[in-house]
């Protein structure tokens, strides 16, 4: 994935809301209540960090399978600097 896409605001802002609310729901899912303790947060900070990952991957393809002149103009101005 192109660094440069990373970080581009409208493309992080939802991918991190989506896999945080995602981590919360599947921890919470999974019964472990609130996230008092340590080992509930690292659970939580690696279902998030998993989830954020493939979103992240996902999103890339989808952009360059139906937007690949946004994909192309990312490219560039990767490559112009």
């Amino acid at each position: 994935m192109p660094k440069n896409l990373q970080k581009q605001w409208w493309f992080m802002f939802p991918v991190t809301f989506i896999s945080g609310y995602a981590a919360f729901l599947l921890v919470q899912a999974a019964g472990i209540g609130g996230l008092e303790t340590v080992p509930q947060m690292l659970v939580f900070a690696l279902c998030f960090a998993a989830l954020r990952a493939g979103l992240q991957f996902a999103s890339w393809l989808a952009i360059v399978a139906f937007l690949p002149k946004l994909a192309k103009s990312v490219l560039d101005q990767e490559a112009a600097k």
